[in-house]
């Protein structure tokens, strides 16, 4: 029943923390929808929107495809040659010619798409001609219906007369036509040529034209009048009935000849026979263009003349009374368009959120704004205008808007685990002191600082991906042993801090207790078991105490080292101790910058011993810092500390070129005693882009042969990034240096990786060759390094010898080299000078 609770607790915790950020996600995405919907909805009433509406219109029906000719359609157009041949205006003769010829094949309508206000002397033919049932003429209204008419010709009533039906845009493109205006305060309606031309192709009796507000009626067919806020239009002028223009292709929709073909009957009478024929201008030079939703570029290639416009929408009003629902345009209803553009706001939200790396962001919005497209493409092609250009600003919008969300939280939380950082943890433990009772003592703010042991490791050997998991793991099973009222951050790389709010401190110590208890439990990931090990610290404010949050973290970091260094999988706490060792350790790094600055540094030098010859061969340069009272401080304190802070750069650049000024010194001093030094590198100096070349001029300034250089580096060093360590070693070794595995033994190495570095010395660890003389597991694996060194063509230096018995085993084993307290201990450079001069041999 234990368990079964405890399981219970903490699936709730969870959901509980899931719960609270799924709620801040989604409070964010819906502001941020809401407000781009709110914002683009207000700028739409102005009309600013309909500009970049009717631009993505014109792009979407540039990705329709062209329908085939209409059949039941012939253009007949006047062109330039028939200009040159013929003239313009064309006279009555040829008119009535024309006419003739294609009323003797018996045509089911003709439209007369010329205008002719007035006729010739003696023009009977052609008044003949224009008597003919089923001839529609044209007339122009300009702007007004009522007014500024261009009269049709005089002989044609009413009822076979009808008005130009082309409406342009603001921009000068034709995107709608004008089909019927019927007012009541007019004696007569008022048709359309185009509309004319149908309703006397399917014979007007049988074809009753009702109107009302919403749309035209003819028959049982309707016509939806296109207001100003249908699809993408938001102020147009919508008075009469007009409709949005379905091009049937973007050039011409129907069959096309030339008025000389008719006249020299060149024409297929099949072409005429029961079709209806329309008779006007293509000459380009008459200036009878329009540009259309195809004219992007506002060009004469897209451009079409008046008599083809009236056969795209002749061909889209037979189509649409012959039971074709996709021939007419339809759009959303104006109340379904914020929710609309509430939806694509609210996936673009969504994904904004979702996505965390800039690319894949980019690469998801552009696939939302893909998908906006294709669908409203998709919607054109089966005749449904949707808004585009309000959407995809919304996704912006709301993306933008997001980002902006994003950034603010991402400033004050962890990208990977979502946690809290520093700062706004320090925010919630300033509030937590507000709210402290001061003179509690059962309810005190506890603060605890946690940090993952090893945790460097995982990441150097197993990648960040891997280290990132191991983090990932770490906070879910943090989530999962937490009580609900703690409050989790991550501070840092692998720091972690809690706090405690109302909890008497043994609760918190058992908490603490099972939270280590349960963190070192082994997990799997990627076939790879874990057991991750903590250190925590925690301070705990007192009864009658005031307090800062940066320092009670601060407090709780420096007991957290403490812990470090007494051992793994404890905690402790803060005693005012523990901040005299921080600050003598911050006393120290700020000591360290001006012993670099005044120069406090010194060499010594450990002498490496030939076992061949028993004389030096070579010395080992040992960094010393001499305090200006001339004490020392143990490198033991201050390479750690100058490796953290970076220190080691500028330091182990003074060490190198001062180590081959000495050399230069003893090669001058002794030219028949042929020494070198060896230098140990750190694993940062190691690393540095400029490293090869800091050596070189090291070497030019001192003028110093590189063979006489030993470079020491440790195997786990090497190990690291094996490429670009083989690169650098090359490059190295092109200055002529000797290059040597330190420490040898005592950490990582790769067999296969090995015998690929060009290494000419190994060094055998002195923990191995202090015990070799009392313990043979010491000898023989002193004897393996040594075996394995010769294998690889290496030359062996053991360290710390410090007995002859142990100086009589290496030599049975042919090793080449030692140094240790045997032979000397470090010198300084005048002590190694004197040490030279007296020519010492040990063996």
């Amino acid at each position: 029943m234990v368990h079964l609770f405890r399981g219970s607790q903490r699936s709730q915790q969870y959901r509980r923390r899931w719960s609270r950020l799924l709620n801040f996600w989604g409070r964010t995405i819906l502001i941020s929808s809401l407000l781009a919907t709110a914002s683009l909805t207000l700028i739409k009433q102005f009309g600013l929107l309909e500009p970049l509406e009717l631009l993505s219109y014109d792009a979407l029906t540039q990705w329709q495809p062209d329908q085939p000719s209409d059949p039941r359609l012939l253009v007949v157009g006047l062109t330039e040659e028939d200009l040159q041949q013929y003239g313009w205006p064309l006279s009555d003769e040829i008119l009535a010619v024309i006419l003739k010829k294609l009323q003797a094949h018996n045509p089911k309508v003709i439209g007369f798409d010329l205008y002719r206000s007035s006729l010739e002397a003696e023009s009977q033919a052609l008044l003949a001609q224009l008597q003919a049932e089923n001839l529609i003429a044209i007339m122009n209204v300009g702007s007004d219906p009522f007014t500024d008419e261009v009269p049709p010709p005089p002989t044609v009533p009413w009822e076979r007369v009808g008005f130009n039906d082309m409406v342009i845009d603001r921009d000068g493109t034709l995107r709608r036509a004008l089909l019927f205006v019927g007012a009541e305060a007019a004696e007569r309606p008022f048709y359309s040529f185009s509309l004319r031309i149908v309703l006397a192709y399917f014979d007007e009796r049988d074809l009753e034209v009702r109107f009302d507000a919403q749309s035209l009626s003819l028959g049982d067919h309707q016509i939806p009048a296109l207001t100003s806020y249908s699809g993408g239009y938001q102020t147009i002028d919508d008075s009469g009935y007009q409709t949005l223009l379905r091009y049937r292709s973007r050039h011409t929709p129907a069959n096309q000849i030339s008025v000389s073909q008719v006249l020299s009957d060149r024409f297929e009478p099949g072409w005429v026979e029961g079709k209806i024929v329309l008779l006007g201008a293509t000459a380009l030079s008459l200036k009878d263009q329009f540009y259309t939703p195809y004219s992007a570029s506002r060009g004469n290639d897209f451009s079409m003349t008046g008599v083809v416009i009236h056969a795209q929408i002749i061909s889209q009003l037979l189509d649409t009374l012959n039971g074709d629902r996709g021939a007419l345009y339809t759009s959303l209803p104006p109340w379904c368009e914020p929710f609309w553009l509430l939806f694509w706001s609210g996936v673009a939200s969504g994904t904004a959120w979702a996505l965390k790396r800039p690319t894949v962001f980019v690469l998801g919005l552009g696939s939302t704004l893909t998908l906006l497209w294709g669908v409203g493409s998709l919607g054109l092609g089966q005749n449904v205008w949707m808004p585009l250009a309000e959407p995809t600003l919304g996704v912006m919008l709301a993306s933008g808007l997001v980002i902006t969300q994003k950034l603010l939280y991402r400033s004050t939380h962890d990208w990977l685990t979502d946690l809290p950082e520093r700062e706004m943890f320090i925010e919630y433990v300033r509030r937590a002191l507000q709210n402290w009772p001061i003179t509690t003592h059962d309810q005190p703010v506890i603060v605890a600082f946690l940090d993952i042991d090893r945790f460097k490791l995982i990441n150097q050997s197993l990648g960040h991906s891997v280290g990132d998991r191991v983090l990932l793991t770490l906070v879910q099973r943090l989530h999962n042993i937490l009580p609900a009222t703690a409050q989790l951050a991550r501070v840092g790389g692998d720091e972690f801090a809690l706090l405690f709010e109302r909890m008497p401190q043994p609760a918190v110590d058992q908490v603490l207790d099972r939270l280590q208890q349960e963190l070192s439990q082994p997990f799997s990931l990627n076939k790879q078991r874990f057991s991750i090990t903590t250190s925590i610290g925690l301070v705990i404010t007192q009864p009658g105490h005031t307090y800062q949050p940066e320092y009670l973290l601060r407090d709780a970091h420096t007991a957290m080292y403490r812990a470090k260094s007494l051992g793994a999988v404890r905690h402790e706490v803060f005693a005012s101790g523990m901040l005299a060792e921080a600050t003598h350790r911050l006393n120290l790094e700020s000591a360290l910058l001006d012993a670099l600055t005044n120069q406090e540094f010194v060499l010594y030098y450990q002498p490496i011993i030939s076992f061949q010859t028993g004389e030096i061969s070579g010395f080992e340069a040992l960094i010393r810092w001499q305090r200006p009272d001339h004490s020392f401080v143990s490198p033991t304190e201050f390479i750690p500390v100058a490796e953290e802070t970076g220190l080691i750069m500028p330091l182990g650049q003074w060490v190198f070129q001062a180590a081959c000024d000495q050399l230069k010194l003893w090669q001058q001093q002794f030219p028949e005693h042929p020494i070198a030094v060896s230098v140990n590198l750190s694993r940062r100096q190691f690393r540095q882009i400029e490293l090869v070349e800091q050596i070189e001029q090291a070497l030019t300034t001192s003028k110093v042969d590189g063979r006489y250089i030993r470079l020491e580096v440790t195997e786990s060093m090497v190990m690291d990034n094996a490429e670009d360590t083989i690169n650098t070693m090359m490059r190295l070794k092109a200055l002529g240096i000797q290059l040597s595995i330190d420490d040898f033994g005592t950490g990582y190495s790769s067999l296969s990786l090995l015998h690929r570095f060009p290494m000419d010395l190994l060094k055998v660890d002195r923990s191995f060759v202090s015990r070799m003389d009392h313990n043979n597991e010491d000898r023989e694996i002193v004897h393996t390094i040594i075996a394995l060194g010769h294998k690889l063509g290496l030359n062996i230096v053991a360290e710390g010898i410090e007995r002859h018995s142990q100086m009589a085993l290496l030599q049975q084993v042919h090793c080449e080299y030692g140094q240790g307290f045997l032979f000397s201990a470090p010198l300084s450079s005048q002590q190694a000078t004197e040490l030279l001069s007296n020519h010492p041999i040990w063996c």
